[in-house]
């Protein structure tokens, strides 16, 4: 059963991509639905985590919200109790917590996982495929502007402003990736696979991961076949 990380720079269609990936593969797509899961083990609330999450606040973290947002999600576990760690910090347990939902899913099987460090948590794992999403900076501001419309009027923001809100949430996730994981987020040697989603689309982009997990897939069998 296939399993999908992707790492995208913001604006790159992550979202949009990992939810179509998913849907053609039949499998969980699990993106900022990874963050409310994180949460209600950690007995916290949704927005206390996302604040862990992306660090931002005010304005900022509204419109992130509503452009990053995957528009798909599952319903969560009933968990009953806090899965509290002793002595450890909120965010630390979100930290563990979130790679325990991710290796959950990974050893499930069948799963997309946007973010969230997905590549670097499962890096030693030979049955997953790792993409990263990329795509020049305007392009990533014209997909959002897009988008802009879904955004109250009071909180759109022009073209500067969401130069400037790419740049801030590539550093967040940057720096993420550096303090839990000590490695480059956007080195290429931490993927299978890289696309540059201006020069094929979205679309493009899952008939290309597809093929990509086909061929891997095809890897996988003939390393386990008898000489």
């Amino acid at each position: 059963m296939p399993v999908v990380t992707i790492s995208r720079t913001f604006g790159a269609g992550g979202a949009p991509v990992g939810r179509e990936l998913a849907h053609r593969l039949g499998a969980e797509f699990l993106d900022r639905n990874i963050v409310a899961m994180a949460a209600q083990r950690a007995g916290i609330s949704e927005e206390e985590a996302r604040g862990y999450d992306e660090r931002m606040s005010g304005v900022w973290q509204r419109v992130a919200n509503v452009l990053a947002t995957s528009g798909s999600e599952f319903d969560l576990p009933v968990v009953p109790e806090s899965q509290d760690v002793p002595g450890l910090g909120t965010e630390e347990r979100l930290a563990r917590l979130t790679r325990a939902i991710i290796e959950e899913a990974a050893a499930t099987g069948n799963a997309v996982i946007v973010g969230r460090g997905g590549a670097f948590i499962l890096q030693g794992n030979a049955d997953v495929l790792h993409v990263q999403l990329h795509a020049p900076l305007d392009v990533r501001i014209r997909n959002l502007a897009t988008r802009v419309e879904e955004i109250p009027e009071n909180a759109r923001p022009d073209e500067g402003s969401l130069r400037d809100l790419c740049r801030t949430m590539d550093a967040r996730r940057a720096e993420y990736i550096r303090r839990w994981f000590k490695a480059d987020w956007l080195a290429i040697e931490n993927y299978g696979l890289s696309i540059d989603t201006a020069q094929i689309g979205f679309a493009g982009s899952v008939d290309v991961i597809l093929a990509a997990l086909a061929a891997h897939a095809g890897l996988a069998k003939s390393a386990t076949a008898p000489a």
